[in-house]
This record gives C-alpha cells, structure tokens and sequence, in this order.
C-alpha cells in the first residue's frame, strides 16, 4: 500500500540537543516513504550533527543562516512556509519551544516556523527537570493551544543519566504519526457535509435586531477540517464576517433562524452528516416593525419559538446518516447535553461551558467534551483549529464505523433486502413443473444478489420481505404466466424481538414472459421486461417506506424511483396506469407521495418510531402516541376517501392494533375502535375485539 507521506513536502527544524543524532533515521525513514525534506537547523544544532549529513541524506543544502553569503542571496523563510505540507521540529529544545511560544525570531528555523502554512508538529527532547519544568509545560500547552502538534517525548535514559520522561521520540513513532495525520487527510472523500455556523439575526424593525455573540470561527474551523480531510462540505453561515479558504467549501449566507432551518432542510437529504455548530436564537419578534421603532417610553415585544433545525432534521435523519450536535451551557452542562442527544437524535454532541476561560463565543480557542450514547472525553484547552480536528476525527471514525458493518453485506448478498421468494404452480396441470422450479430459484437468485441503493446495510438491518407468486394461468408455448402476487414486509421494534409489518398487498395483476432459458437482470434506464420492472418498483417500495419509518419522509428519494419505473412501465401491462384500477401499483405510488396526503408519511414516522419503538419503554406513552398517530390516518381518508392508503394500513396492522389495546383503558379502547371503524368499517368485527377485551 502506497503511503499517505509519498510526495509531501516536509520541513524538518533541528535545534541543538544530543537527540539531533536521530534527525538522520527520521530522514531517511521519510525518504524511504517518497517524501521530499527540507532541513532547517539552528547554529547549536550543526554543534551535534553536520550539514553535510543532512544535505546527503536529503540531497538537498541544509538552511541554517538568513544569508548564505555577502552577495545578496538569502533564504526566504516564506518561500518555505508555503511549499511544505508540514514542518516538523525534532528535536526541539526548551529554548527554542520558549522562542517559539513567547514570539523570538532570531534564527532561520523559529522565522521558518512564524511563516508556516502547514501543520507544525513539535518533538520535545530535554533533561526530564527542564521537560517538568512549569514554564515548559506552559509552553507546550500554549504551543498546542494554538494548534501546533505535540509529540510526545518517552520515558528513559538520559544524557545527564537520569531516568525519566524527555527523550525525544524515536523516529519511527514519529513517522506513524505523520502517517496516521495525513492519512486522516482524505478519510472524508466522497462525503458530503452539512455544517451550520455563526449566529442568526431577528429582526425587529429595520436597524435592529435580537442575536447573540457568536463569530462563526468554530464552524468555519469545522467547514475547513472537513474540506481538507477530503469532504464536499456546504456551509450554512449566519451573518458573520469571516471567509472560506478550501474552494470545496459551498457557502450558503442566510440571516434568520428561518432562512437557516430552510437550507439545512433542503441540503440535509443529500448529506452524509451534518454538523449543527450554529447559535441560532430560539425566539423571534412575532411581528417585524417595517419602520425604526422610535423611542416612546417602555415598549413590549412578543416573541414566539423558532424552529428547532436540530430536533427537525433528527426527525427525518436516514439510518445512513450522522448528526453531530453542539450545547453551549452555563450551568449543569453534562445532563443539559445528554437531553439534547437523545432528544434530537444526535449520534453525539460537543459540549462547551460558559464557565470554562477562553471557551464559548468570540474566542481564538475552545475547550470542549464529547457526548455520545456510550460515555464522554474531555479535552483541554485547544485553538478552534484543534478542536475541530478533535471533533472530525470522532465524525471520520463513526463513518467509518458505519461502513464496516455493512462490508460483509456488499461482498455477501443484497445490501438492503432479505428477501424470500416463492413460485406456486399447483393451479396449473398437466404441464412440465420444472419451469416453475426454474423460475423460483432463478428469482431467489436475482433478488438475493440485488443492490437497488447506494445504501448499505448490516445483516441484522435488512429488511425482511417475500414475493409470493401463485400461477393462475400458464402458456407453455410462448412462457407467458398471468399470477397474483403477494408482496409483504416488516421491520424489527427498537429493543424488542418483535418484527411490525409495514407493508402488505396483494397484485392480481401480474402477467409476464419467461423461459428456462432467460437471464433476469435489470436496468432502471432501460425496463423491458414486466416481471423486473414489477420486482424493482415492490423492492424501492418496501425500502422507501422501511426508511419513512425510521425518520419522517426518509425514503423519499427511493420512493421516487418507483414512481419513475410506474412511469416507465405505462406499456408492459396492467396495473401501472391511473385508469387500470384505484387500487393498484400506480394508486399505490402515486398516492403515497400525493403532497395532499403528506399526513399519511407522517404517520409512518409517529406511528412506529416515536410510537412503536417508545413502547419497549414504555407502553402506556408509546400507546398514546400511536393513538394520536391513527388520527392522522383518519386525516388522510378525509383528504382522499377514495385513496388505498388507510385501508391498506389497517388491514396490514389489524392484529397488531388490537393486541395494543388489549390493554388499554375502557375509555381509551371505545374511542380507537370508533375511529377504526370510521377509516375501514369492513374490518369492524375486529374493532369489536378491541372495546371488548379485557
């Protein structure tokens, strides 16, 4: 494998300490590795090592002084800072961490250093008295809070003989940091990042305005590590004055807390995560004055909520998705962060305290903890730089986290379906019944080794399905099949052993052409077989509405596929077109995205993760919520009566609704079993069961 250091540009800084004598194996390590190394070094350091090794091992003149001589020549110390991708200072010395730290330039490595573009990493090596030291290690925290990289020294032997820490790390560990830091630089290629920063203003009258004391450094920070680490990052910025640097930093400028939940609901579908760095207000003027309030004694302004962006965009995060949240507290911080994280579906969230010196608003530095659903780290104080590269790595390692639970997928079998496949031929006689076989195993076949998204899922999140064809008529000449088919799904229950079936139909208009002889495949661009193009729009149903479960209109983007195949379908055969039947594939479809019917998918949502999922929990909330859900359902029915949906629905979760309510309260049980027998009265014997048991 090729490594991450091949082609960088490297300055290395040597100063005068004994460990100078490991400079040599550091170069030549970065060599081997297809590195190219500059040497800086300072008068002491050419005491302990000579140029001329240097210069051998990187075939190229070692820079120690300004000029090289009285003709004019000079070293550009800038020159340096912007072809480096790093700079590295090993060794480096109490006395050069001291001129670094506290500003003196006066040689050709600290000058280098103050002109660096680059990440500077820094590799202490001193007596371990002069390393414990406090002026030290007051530098060396300076040094890191700005946002330099501090290698730490190990522990040993020492020139004066003593045993402690201060010797300089040896250069292979050195060299696995290097690699580690810039392997890091494209671990988020091919990611798209949302990130929301700055403040929002609320307008009160033309001049005036309700905010807050945020700059943006810290979203800008996050924006930049992201789009140097690889990322296609869109930035929603509230009104700040700070600019972008990486061009793969699409910037959106809104003002108001509106204007921001509005991109980031547009942007957040079609991001790999999102990062909601933003102070947005959480109230704003109930009415915008159009002219300056003039001043005439006390005046009352009434404000009302914003929206939430976080809460909002939780609600519709796909499994495939990661959210990372932020919490700026003044007081019983940790437990503030933790009811965030739940409450907004964070996969974990960074914590700033009001109460910490040179964290929260208008600072150059931060000091922040890390929440996730498994515990907290908290980290000292660093420059905004810093932290954001803290907090991307934490990003970087749940993505990648997230990948590798489903790789075994991708090599295994269908990434998002466990499907199960029957063919029933016994309707048909006196005909050969390998055909039938054929088909079933050729079916199976198709399906299991199907990918019909860019998602992907572990094993144990598949979705469960069947596709039951039972053969009515069989024409052995020419292979056609007219069948019914009866397409089911379900879902697993948060916690729970318990699997929730979402969706059930049965198409009594299924006719195709098939052979022995005939390869299944399918080609969305290209549909010409009715059998596949039945098979794709069932399977980006099932997953489409599987996701509108898990986050509120998740799978609309699979949804509208098969609503394209349903378009693209129009001349195979029945049960594609509006006029063939009001309960059909097409009805199906196209009323489940109708925006008229939007209660529908939002039912989908309530109904089993904020209902379902909550009653492991708690089953007397998650009841109520469900309850509260099926109004949505009678909603729809009023919208379109002649719609399939609400009694699609019902007759899919008949036996589930009655068992819920098998034990709910008298009063409960007599008004579900009215609204359910106003949304599908053909179903009212079992309603019955719901007011009538005990």
């Amino acid at each position: 494998m090729e490594s991450a250091l091949n082609g960088k540009h490297f300055v290395l800084g040597i100063t005068g300490s004994i460990a100078a004598y490991k400079a040599a194996t550091l170069i030549r390590l970065l060599v081997k590795r297809g590195a190219e190394v500059q040497v800086v070094i300072t008068p002491a350091g050419k005491e302990f090592i000579t140029p001329i090794t240097l210069s051998a091992l990187t075939s190229k003149p070692v820079v120690s002084e300004f000029f090289s001589g009285r003709d004019g020549s000079w070293h550009s110390h800038v020159a340096l800072g912007q072809w480096a991708d790093a700079m590295i200072v090993a060794p480096c010395t109490a006395s050069t961490l001291g001129k670094m730290a506290s500003g003196v330039a006066d040689n050709m490595l600290v000058t280098t250093y103050f002109s660096m573009k680059a990440p500077v990493f820094i590799a202490p090596a001193m007596d371990l008295d002069m390393f414990r030291h406090p002026v030290t290690q007051r530098n060396l925290q300076y040094l890191q809070g700005i946002g330099n990289i501090i290698i730490e020294p190990a522990e040993g032997e020492l020139a004066s003989k003593l045993v402690g820490k201060g010797r300089m790390e040896e250069p292979e560990n050195i060299v696995q940091v290097l690699e580690e830091y810039f392997s890091r630089q494209q671990d988020l290629s091919k990611k798209k990042v949302l990130i929301t920063a700055g403040p929002t203003h609320e307008r009160i009258d033309p001049v005036r305005f309700i905010g807050n004391d945020s700059t943006g450094k810290m979203g800008f920070a996050l924006a930049e590590e992201c789009a140097a680490r690889g990322a296609d990052v869109t930035l929603i910025a509230g009104p700040v004055s700070l600019k972008t640097e990486n061009p793969a930093i699409h910037r959106i400028d809104v003002t108001s807390a509106q204007e921001m939940y509005e991109a980031a609901m547009e942007n957040f579908p079609k991001s790999d995560a999102a990062i909601l760095c933003a102070a947005v207000a959480d109230f704003t003027p109930q009415i915008t004055a159009d002219r300056k309030i003039k001043r005439k004694g006390p005046m009352t302004i009434e404000l009302v909520p914003t929206k939430d962006i976080a809460a909002s965009l939780g609600e519709i995060k796909r499994p495939d998705q990661k959210m990372v949240g932020f919490a700026l507290e003044t007081n019983d911080e940790e437990a503030n962060a933790q009811s965030k994280l739940q409450k907004k579906n964070l996969d974990f969230i960074v914590l700033n305290s009001l109460q910490d010196a040179g964290a929260g608003f208008g600072h150059d530095t931060n000091k922040v903890t890390i929440i996730d659903h498994q515990g907290s780290q908290a980290f000292p104080l660093k420059s905004k730089k810093g932290v954001a590269r803290d907090i991307i790595d934490r990003l970087a390692k749940v993505l990648v986290l997230l990948m590798l639970l489903v790789l075994p997928v991708r090599q295994a079998s269908a990434q998002e379906l466990k499907p199960t496949v029957s063919v029933n031929a016994s309707k048909i006689q006196g005909t050969d019944k390998d055909v039938f076989q054929s088909l079933e195993t050729a079916l199976q076949e198709f399906m299991d080794n199907m990918s019909w998204t860019n998602y992907r899922f572990a094993d144990n999140e598949r979705i469960n399905c069947y596709f039951s064809f039972v053969v009515n008529e069989y024409d052995q000449s020419s292979g056609k099949m007219d069948c019914e088919l009866t397409v089911q799904s379900n879902r697993p229950v948060y916690n729970s052993s318990y699997n929730s079936p979402v969706f059930s139909f049965r198409d009594e208009n299924c006719s195709f052409n098939y052979t022995e002889q005939d390869r299944i495949e399918f080609t969305e661009t290209n549909i010409s077989s009715n059998l596949t193009a039945i098979l794709a729009f069932y399977s980006y149903l099932i997953i489409g509405m599987d996701f509108d479960t898990m986050s509120l209109k998740g799978g609309t983007d699979i949804l509208q596929t098969a609503m394209n195949i349903c378009n693209n379908s129009q001349s195979l055969g029945s049960g594609w077109r509006s006029f063939d039947s009001n309960q059909n594939r097409y009805s199906i479809i196209n009323d489940y995205l109708n925006g008229s019917l939007e209660s529908f998918r939002q039912l989908q949502y309530d109904y089993h993760r904020k209902g379902l999922d909550d009653m492991v929990q708690n089953a007397e909330r998650g009841r109520g919520t469900i309850t509260k859900s099926l109004e949505l359902l009678q909603q729809t029915k009023k919208t379109k009566s002649t719609s399939i949906l609400p009694s699609l629905f019902t007759e899919i979760k008949r036996d589930e609704l009655v068992n819920i309510y098998s034990k709910g309260l008298a009063k409960e049980k007599e008004s579900v079993a009215e609204l359910l027998s106003d949304i599908n009265p053909s179903l009212s014997e079992d309603w019955n069961q719901i007011k009538s048991s005990k």
